[in-house]
């Protein structure tokens, strides 16, 4: 598959220059023109659903994802992911030294009510990302995630948020999992609504967010088959979820 992927990179590529050489002909072909802009869009989309195909053929030959207790020798490596330009604002503010990253580490490690955890592939151990979560009562905030540069928009990141439900409803024997994203964040809307996360609120008073949670009941799937009640008990729990937030 990765062979008709570059063959098919190699089409569009072809087709794009051959649009640009339009871009500098006085009276260009406007027949050619389209011939070539309908060969760009035909291998564009082609491209994305090859690439998709290869991403899920990926997954499943790396046998799912599981979390675990972050050890220090992979710290200097996630320190790293969470030091570029693109992840400032979402754990910390600005660039931050090893040693302070290290510190905090140990603090949460040293916390009974937080859980730093890495991200990994279960058949071939490939270190994937980083987790902070933190318990409260029956409460699982997702404070961060980071998938590792590379390998996101892939599905990895659905994956890792799939398994930490199960994570937080099985082990950490929670009742809600909440977390805060940013309005403008689209990939990681993208990734918490496919991996079930629903809307629960917004505000806008430091910065604007959204709150997004999953019920055990609804993780469970065990409420009766239909729809009307399922109405009445989602709302009833999304609003005992919400007077926690508040």
């Amino acid at each position: 598959m990765q062979q008709i992927i570059e063959r098919t990179e190699k089409k569009l590529r072809f087709f794009q220059n051959r649009l640009k050489q339009a871009q500098f002909m006085e009276t260009p072909s406007l027949r050619r023109v389209r011939a070539a802009e309908a060969q760009v869009d035909m291998h564009s989309a082609q491209l994305e659903n090859l690439r998709s195909e290869l991403y899920k053929l990926e997954r499943l030959q790396s046998g799912g994802i599981q979390l675990r207790l972050t050890t220090e020798n992979e710290l200097r490596r996630i320190w790293g992911w969470i030091n570029q330009p693109d992840m400032r604002g979402m754990l910390y503010a600005e660039k931050i030294s090893f040693e302070i990253f290290v510190e905090d580490w140990q603090r949460w490690t040293a916390d009974a009510e937080t859980h730093a955890l890495s991200i990994e592939t279960l058949t071939t151990r490939l270190l994937l990302g980083f987790m902070l979560l933190r318990c409260s009562a029956d409460v699982v905030v997702v404070e961060f995630v980071i998938i590792r540069p590379g390998y996101r928009t892939r599905g990895y990141g659905t994956d890792a948020l799939t398994e930490t439900m199960r994570y937080a409803f099985e082990e950490l024997n929670a009742v809600h999992i909440t977390l805060q994203v940013s309005p403008d964040n689209d990939a990681a809307l993208t990734c918490f609504e496919n991996a079930g996360f629903q809307y629960l609120g917004y505000t806008d008073v430091d910065a604007p967010v959204y709150t997004m949670g999953v019920e055990r009941s609804e993780w469970e799937n065990d409420e009766p088959d239909n729809s009307t009640d399922e109405q009445i008990t989602s709302q009833r729990l999304h609003a005992t979820l919400q007077e926690f937030l508040k």
